[in-house]
This record gives C-alpha cells, structure tokens and sequence, in this order.
C-alpha cells in the first residue's frame, strides 16, 4: 500500500504541480495547432501544384487549338487527349487540396482548449463542465474509472444504465 504523505506536503506541491499542469497543457496545445498547420499547408501545397498544372493546361489547350486549325488531323487530337489527363490530375488536386483545408481550418474546437477550460472550472471548484457540473458525475457508480457515455443533452436524467 503507498504511503499517504502529509497534508502540509500535498499543499507544498500544489504550486509545482499547477505550473507542470499548464506547461503540460500548452505543449498539447502547440502539437495541436501545429498539425492543423502542417494540413494547411499540404492543402495549400496541393492547390499550388494543381495551379501549375492548370497553367501546363491552358499551353496544352492552346497548342492544341493552333494545331486543330492548321492541320485537321492527329497531332491536335494527341494533344487534347494530354489536355484532357491533365484537366484530370488538375480536378483531383484541387478536390484533395479543398478537402485537406476545409478539414483543418477549424481552430474553435481544440481538445486542449477544452481540456484547460476543464483545468481552470476545477481550480474554480466547477467541476469539469462550464455549467457547474460536479467532477464526480464523470465517475461510475463505484467511484472507480469514467462511465461510459454521459447523459444526452435531450434526456439530461437519463444515466445511461447507471445507477446513483
């Protein structure tokens, strides 16, 4: 059994352990908004390259234009065929590239935004949630490890199987 230290020795750490505990919680921050940036800038990444390639295109479709009007024959259907496959890579790049950005420029719903809300409405005594909730609702019925779901916001009396 581990040894319960004293309560002047609890008190004592409680300073460290607040400075450890927000230095904890910006490193997960900055981890955070870093990857939201990396997927930034592949998206922006993607874009520039399907932008070059749009300029390749609009060569391609030119060039195959001068040639469908001096010479009816294969060379400008070869060169709409090279103008269609880029069209194609083009299309593909700017879906995946619209996709990377819109995935990642929500910066409101950070989880460690969420989690130092949660830290600063439990030094308040608020408990977990900002509306006041007890920390002790987020325990099963024994008191031991987190409960499976919480109550839906539409029945907030249901428990979820739990019994109080």
């Amino acid at each position: 059994m581990a040894q319960r230290k004293p309560l002047g020795d609890l008190i004592a750490e409680t300073p460290k352990l607040i400075v450890d505990l927000a230095k904890a919680e910006i490193d997960n921050l900055k981890s955070e908004v870093a990857g939201k940036a990396k997927g930034l800038g592949v998206g922006g990444a993607l874009l520039a390259v399907a932008g070059v390639l749009g300029i390749f295109l609009i060569s391609w479709l030119l060039y195959a234009g001068y040639e469908g009007l001096n010479v009816v024959f294969v060379p400008w259907l070869s060169a709409l065929l090279v103008s269609a496959v880029l069209l194609l890579i083009v299309l593909i790049l700017v879906l995946v590239g619209i996709g990377s950005i819109k995935k990642n420029k929500d910066f409101n719903n950070l989880e460690s935004v969420d989690s130092i809300k949660d830290d600063v409405n439990m030094v308040r005594g608020l408990g977990h949630a900002a509306d006041g909730s007890d920390p002790l609702d987020d325990l099963d019925r024994d008191g031991f490890g987190p409960r499976a779901a919480p109550a839906s916001p539409a029945n907030p009396s249901s428990t979820n199987g739990v019994q109080r």
